[in-house]
């Protein structure tokens, strides 16, 4: 029983970093060693700090609820609002943007690259797309086994052909003395805790915390403490695996720094072509595809899972195939004018998903319910978060707001809302300390503590 408890965590920690570990996920520390050059170590020690570590207690927060689900984690912050939040989530990381953006960009840097002819893109592109989105669809058809198709089948084959790729080129490329560059100079650490941030990948725990905790409750992991220790370790497992590899290709970049690679694709497509000839064009697409195969089966799950807690009468596999031919059909459009719309709405609620986490485990750390902790850190956040969000659409009209944002502590670097968030959780601590949330009186007697006030 306890070794197939074990097996259960591995196979869903790794369908778990398949899920996290996308197209931008393999490019990005790759450019980080080129950018940072002797400064790496630090720039990657706070990539993974927010870009590892972040997602994964994102995660665990997400479980850590009675039901599991992260509907009770997002109304802390109010009924209302914690729905809106969720949707805004579930839309930007699934078929409106995220999804069809992996099919897209999985195409542009395994495919592309190795056609001669420019008109048969169109038609490549297409017939690509087809093919990716029924696989990603058959293996989210059946919610049950997803997870062990990705963990047990499609994740072993990218993890092996990583670990191939990093070995051969750490140990036969010698390390590049080359200095530092923006955004990794001075600063290294808060470079690449920026660099990590950006990656928003702690949106996605809300997103996969849906499938995994479906997955584990249908292999026993049943009680409230089970279900919540089962996804720490799956978390933890996750984790490991991300800043194992976020390393590995990130000493790739530093063993490329002096050759001008304009970003992280174009180097790790030139170093597979060094040591592997032909086929090392062949490897690199692989593990492109399979990244954003496993990413894309992750979120069209777990969003068609969200849909049907609001819908239950729609049923799970014309939710899912609808999806993916919306999807399909998105792939095949230009991208840019949604990234433009999207990038905003993500700058205003991410921060609100990392608040949410952050008071999460506050919550779980004292013996009774926060109530104005999320509330008011969420409250105060959101006005700096949605400034910051109508600065990046770079529209005339902003610009004075982006030099308003610059006065307030950490203005310039997208985090005008931290300031005022931890101000906002301070007050509301002090008001549920006030109110004898922390410490309720019956708990200090010895008997249950109260339930926790609904949200309204």
């Amino acid at each position: 029983m306890k070794n197939s408890r074990v097996l259960t965590l591995a196979v869903t920690g790794l369908a778990l970093f398949a899920m996290f570990f996308g197209a931008g996920n393999l490019i990005f520390p790759v450019m980080l060693g080129i950018q940072a050059g002797t400064n790496t170590p630090l720039a990657i020690a706070g990539f993974i700090g927010t870009g590892v570590i972040l997602p994964a207690i994102g995660l665990i927060a997400a479980t850590s609820s009675r039901d599991g689900t992260p509907q009770d984690i997002a109304t802390r912050i109010g009924r209302i609002p914690g729905h809106a939040l969720l949707w805004a989530i579930f839309i930007t990381t699934g078929v409106l943007y995220a999804v069809p953006r992996v099919a897209a960009v999985s195409f542009e840097v395994a495919v592309r690259p190795v056609m001669h002819d420019d008109a048969a893109a169109r038609p490549a592109l297409l017939v690509f797309s087809a093919v990716f989105f029924v696989v990603a669809v058959l293996v989210a058809l059946n919610p049950g086994k997803m997870v062990d198709r990705v963990g047990g089948i499609l994740t072993p084959a990218l993890v092996i052909l990583m670990a191939i790729l990093i070995t051969v080129v750490v140990f036969n490329l010698p390390p590049q003395v080359s200095l530092p560059q923006a955004p990794y100079a001075p600063n290294a650490l808060t470079g690449g805790l920026l660099s990590g941030y950006m990656t928003m990948d702690a949106l996605a725990a809300f997103v996969f915390g849906l499938v995994i905790v479906s997955s584990l409750r249908s292999k026993g992991f049943t009680s409230r403490g089970a279900l919540f220790g089962g996804a720490a370790g799956v978390a933890l497992i996750a984790a490991l695996i991300l800043a194992a590899i976020y390393l590995g290709l990130s000493q790739i970049g530093v063993r490329v720094a002096t050759e001008g690679f304009a970003n992280g694709a174009d180097a790790l497509a030139a170093v597979s072509e060094r040591f592997f000839g032909r086929g090392g064009q062949l490897i690199f697409g692989a593990i492109t595809i399979l990244a954003c195969l496993t990413t894309a089966i992750g979120l069209l799950g777990a969003a068609t899972q969200f849909y049907r807690s609001y819908l239950p009468g729609l049923a799970y596999r014309p939710l899912l195939i609808g999806q993916g031919m919306f999807a399909f059909a998105m792939s095949t459009l230009g991208l840019e004018g949604i990234l433009n719309f999207i990038n905003p709405i993500n700058r205003f609620i991410y921060p609100i998903a990392i608040v949410l986490i952050f008071v999460t485990l506050v919550d779980l750390a004292v013996p009774g319910r926060l109530h104005w902790s999320y509330r008011a850190s969420a409250w105060i956040a959101a006005p700096f978060a949605l400034l910051d969000g109508l600065v990046v659409t770079e529209w005339d009209i902003f610009a004075p707001v982006g030099e308003l944002l610059a006065i307030v502590p950490l203005g310039e670097e997208g985090l005008a809302w931290a300031g005022p968030a931890l101000l906002g959780f301070l007050f509301g601590l002090a008001a549920d300390g006030i109110q004898g949330r922390l410490f309720p009186p019956a708990l200090v007697r010895g008997t249950a503590a109260p339930t926790e006030a609904p949200a309204s």
